[in-house]
């Protein structure tokens, strides 16, 4: 059966719009974005998909082909419920669309279907969010700015969905094009685009198929942490955030924390911030030794200094190294997820099955492995109702 005969099957009628936003993997500058970091991701070609139909009411009605749960809700009583499991991504985007003021004139039949690894590091959940602001913005005419699109998106995750995540995700979504990694200020909200033709060598995702939950994990307790090492800094040394310090204030810093565990979050957000630098003059340089060993001094540092790896994504890293790769690191916020790993595109088979066997022995669990091709941000696919 079709995404179309799904549609008609669910909703009892044809769909009239179709939609799809991408992923996103990190290349580097991990757990940043929220203290005002520079970040260099980019979207990737998979996708979550939307087919539309309006209503003649003011009732929201989601399904969904991967998940077995139909929600619906009512435009004018939007709230938060956690049985609403992934229907509050999209209910909470129009909750967030109407309390800006926009006018969404009626409800609509929504069948999304995805080929984005759920709980997997690679923002499904901004990539939903941004679709849902994106198809809304296209069938009502909102005219609403890709750029404004992410701010709203990571909004309603912060305040609605209780992630307080960065802007990192939403804006790599919105924002993305093809074959380019994207230089993200994540405090200013600048962005320039960078050409990612690596020749002979590429970026592969290794999903180590243990998921992960960001609201129930420890996500917001490293931003508490980092919240609160600002608040000891900000008035000796006269920030905003805490990537305005630079490495060489680490020593001093040190002393007035007198703390080790934030010690070593600030220690791991100050050294990120210098490697995002690194990483951009090694690119453009096309030092590829160089964007390696910047790769695994990041994977070492997120998994000492702000300790967000965990077993499993050590162990595809490591398998990943031994089977070749020049480096490698997770992508995302970690407790599960995905890694990221350069490779020579020519090793890639023999890569993905020395990486299959050393993580099935060390895990149990067979991960799946894809090279990166690097996409656009989201796309109208078929609007039957505008010219």
């Amino acid at each position: 059966m079709n995404l179309e005969e799904r549609f008609y099957q669910e909703f009892g009628i044809k769909s009239e719009y179709k939609y799809r936003a991408p992923a996103r993997i990190n290349l580097i500058g991990e757990h940043i974005d929220y203290n005002g970091g520079k970040v260099l991701p980019c979207a990737i070609s998979k996708y979550i998909t939307a087919l539309v139909s309006k209503r003649n009411d003011n009732i929201i009605s989601i399904s969904s082909t991967e998940i077995d749960k139909h929600f619906e809700l009512n435009l004018s009583c939007i709230e938060y419920q956690k049985e609403y499991d992934w229907g509050n991504y999209v209910f909470g985007m129009f909750y967030t669309l109407l309390n800006e003021g926009y006018n969404i004139s009626c409800g609509l039949n929504i069948l999304v279907s995805s080929d984005i690894p759920l709980a997997s590091g690679l923002s499904s959940s901004a990539a939903l969010l941004d679709l849902i602001c994106f198809l809304t913005n296209d069938i009502f005419n909102l005219k609403i700015e890709n750029r404004d699109i992410a701010i709203l998106a990571q909004k309603c995750e912060n305040d609605f969905c209780g992630l307080k995540s960065g802007i990192m995700d939403e804006a790599a979504i919105a924002l993305g094009k093809e074959n380019k990694c994207m230089l993200l200020d994540c405090a200013k909200f600048e962005y320039k685009y960078y050409n990612l033709e690596l020749n002979d060598y590429s970026f592969v995702v290794l999903k180590t198929n243990k998921p992960r939950k960001l609201v129930e994990s420890k996500y917001n307790e490293r931003v508490e942490e980092c919240t609160k090492a600002l608040n000891i800094l900000k008035p000796i040394y006269d920030i905003e955030n805490l990537c305005d310090l630079s490495t060489t204030e680490l020593v001093n810093i040190k002393d007035y924390l007198n703390d080790d565990l934030l010690y070593r979050r600030v220690k791991h957000v100050i050294t990120e911030n210098n490697r995002v630098n690194e990483f951009i003059k090694a690119l453009q340089d096309r030092k590829i030794d160089h964007l390696a060993n910047i790769l695994n001094d990041s994977h070492l540092s997120l998994k000492n200094d702000y300790e967000v790896s965990g077993m499993h994504l050590d162990a595809i890293v490591e398998s990943a190294i031994h089977a070749g790769a020049l480096g490698s690191r997770m992508t995302g916020a970690g407790f599960g997820g995905c890694a990221i790993a350069l490779i020579k595109k020519s090793d890639f088979n023999g890569f993905k099955a020395k990486v299959e066997k050393e993580y099935f022995e060390k895990t149990n669990i067979i991960p799946d492995i894809f090279v990166v091709k690097i996409a656009n941000g989201p796309k109208v696919l078929n609007n039957s109702k505008k010219p």
